[in-house]
């Protein structure tokens, strides 16, 4: 494989096949069942060449019985091979590329925030789709094709060197022409124009997925004939590329037929010569002469592969660069930079106030007390600019904190900082008197739970969409989470209860029921701290009102557990239920925190909240 890839290839394959964790035993079941199936072709031409041959001599027909039996089970057998082999090579690919589905969405899940959303989602889409497909072929069109190749030919070249080691000799050297001067260019030529195949279909995905997702949005801004021109360009580039690829692969094909000829000529040729000579019989002749015809089955799809290394090379080179832009600095390096250049009084200490409680600089001191807790923070998206702070925040567990302030002043990046989904840009976040991007991301799941304005509703049942936040959800369960969520009416009108079948994005609810159902997904979660952005959004007052407010009283009902809630809205009447309103404005071209208390003292101290207070009535 060295001779045909190049070292980066070589890199992506290794690295790639080792996430597919390919079962080498169904491995090599597939090749040889694949072998088997060439040898039933070779064994059946050589055994035809020999029945012909030796039935022309007029022999007794009970000499001919058991040639005739061997074609017959030779033919009945190549397809249960070929059946097998199918079977054996495909569910080892299908195993691989769930596994490494599976390890890309795993680490796509656990990445920090800043590096999933610098991936485009077309982009994503096409890695983890099509691309993963091109890595799993690898294994049914690369490299089991390549082995069952090698170990057939060498069959065929032991059959013949029974009756001609010399003829054997010119098929092993035409067999070997064909490995190499057919798919070796194949490969070079094709390489270029698979690679940049490979990004012009990322970028077909992309611009398809903006259009469709967003069509409305592109039309209006008079954008969206641009993008369907430039989606015709991908998909021409795709056509002209794929036509470079068959060029090749055709050539390939010609060098095939060329060294098949050749074989065939030289067995002639060579076994013409030892017959003359009286080291060959006449039937002998018949089965070094047609023998070939079959060997070279073997090679013919040797051109297809060698293509195919390279496409799945490029896949494997880009799966390996998603994963890598996920990985990223592991999430147990907290974002703590800030901490990494002490304060003069913490010079020399070698503990953070946060862990003794003493105040810092300021004479501010971190609580170690249970709660989600940040100082002097500030937040902002990586590589962007500061976009707001420093905050001061205290949210103790069983409380309800609210975070209002006008469209676009940061409120979701604040509540995915103090999710540690991004890290601070300064200052500190800490959950329960942790660093929350110290903690391991599954142990931060388990404790604390984000719904996203987005929260993706999936196209599958109600209680399986309960199940993305705890797996063991039981039927008696989800109904009773529907019911607190406020959505027991309309279960009840549902054809099949929690078993009814949700559309795409939820496609089939209204903007309230998708809000209540992603509501009802979060209390399902085990975690103890609920943080919520915009779960009012787009929808109508009562509506909007009535599930802030349910957001709000979720752990403080009777028999509930203590949840701590934190919650990014736009609606001000339901926050008379929030322990703490914390309100956001923009003071010389810093987001700051402009007032915070309870509604009351807020509605009565400041205009600006009363007048948004008083719109909404």
């Amino acid at each position: 494989m060295s001779a045909f890839l190049t070292r980066e290839e070589r890199s992506a394959v290794r690295r790639t096949l080792t996430l597919l964790s390919i079962d080498r035993a169904g491995f090599l079941r597939s090749v040889a069942a694949g072998t088997l199936t060439l040898f039933c072709t070779v064994g059946l031409a050589a055994v035809s060449a020999w029945l012909i041959a030796r039935a022309s001599q007029l022999p007794l027909v009970a000499t001919l019985a058991l040639a005739t039996t061997s074609v017959r089970a030779f033919g009945a057998s190549k397809p249960v091979f070929r059946y097998f082999r199918q079977v054996a090579g495909h569910r080892v690919a299908l195993y691989g590329m769930s596994n490494l589905r599976y390890e890309a969405y795993a680490r796509l899940a656990d990445a920090p925030i800043g590096a999933v959303a610098s991936i485009r989602r077309g982009d994503i889409l096409a890695r983890t789709g099509r691309d993963v497909t091109a890595v799993g072929d690898l294994v049914v069109r690369a490299l089991e094709p390549i082995a069952v190749a090698v170990a057939s030919s060498l069959v065929s070249v032991g059959i013949v060197a029974c009756f001609s080691p010399l003829s054997a000799a010119a098929l092993a050297a035409c067999l070997l022409a064909s490995c190499l001067l057919g798919p070796l260019p194949a490969m070079r030529g094709a390489r270029l124009a698979e690679r940049s195949q490979v990004e012009d279909r990322a970028e077909l995905a992309a611009l398809s997925l903006t259009m469709l997702e967003s069509a409305s949005e592109l039309r209006v801004s008079g954008r969206l004939s641009a993008m369907e021109e430039s989606a015709r360009r991908a998909e021409r580039r795709i056509f002209a590329n794929r036509d470079a690829a068959a060029r090749p692969t055709a050539y390939a094909g010609a060098v095939d037929a060329l060294a098949l000829g050749a074989a065939t000529v030289a067995a002639i040729l060579i076994g013409s010569a030892e017959l003359a000579a009286g080291s060959l019989a006449p039937v002998e002749l018949a089965i070094i002469a047609l023998t070939p015809l079959a060997a070279f089955e073997a090679t013919q799809p040797l051109g297809q592969a060698a293509i195919q290394l390279v496409r799945s090379a490029a896949a494997g080179e880009r799966i390996l660069a998603l994963l890598d832009t996920a990985s990223g600095e592991p999430i147990g390096e907290s974002a703590s930079r800030a901490a990494e250049t002490p304060d003069p009084e913490r010079r020399g200490q070698g503990r953070t106030p946060a862990a003794d409680g003493r105040p810092d600089s300021r004479g501010r001191g971190h609580s170690a007390a249970p709660g989600l807790h940040a100082r002097s923070l500030t937040v902002g998206w990586p590589d962007g600019p500061v976009v707001a702070g420093p905050f001061d925040i205290d949210v103790p567990r069983g409380g309800t904190l609210a975070v209002v302030g006008p469209s676009g002043i940061g409120k979701t990046t604040l509540l995915y900082t103090l999710a540690g989904l991004i890290r601070p840009r300064s200052g500190h976040v800490r959950l329960d008197g942790r660093e929350v991007c110290d903690i391991p991301r599954e142990e931060v799941s388990s404790t604390l739970v984000l719904t996203a304005e987005d929260a993706h509703v999936f196209a599958t049942t109600v209680l399986e969409n309960l199940r993305v936040a705890r797996p063991d959800v039981t039927e008696e369960e989800a109904v009773e989470l529907l019911d607190r969520a406020g959505l027991g009416g309309w279960l009840g009108d549902l054809p099949e209860g929690v078993h009814t079948l949700l559309g795409a994005d939820a496609t089939t609810m209204s903007g309230g029921e998708r809000r209540r159902l992603l509501f009802a997904r979060a209390l399902a979660s085990p975690a103890d701290y609920l943080l919520l952005d915009e779960p009012a959004e787009h929808l109508d007052s009562d509506t909007a009102d009535a599930l802030v407010a349910d957001l709000l009283a979720a752990g403080k009902a009777p028999r509930e557990r203590e949840r701590t809630v934190v919650l990014v809205t736009h609606r001000l009447t339901p926050l008379w239920q929030a322990d703490r309103v914390i309100l956001l404005s923009e003071e010389d071209g810093r987001v700051r925190v402009a007032a915070a208390g309870k509604h009351e003292e807020l509605a009565n101290l400041i205009p600006d909240y009363r007048w948004s207070l008083r719109q909404e009535l």
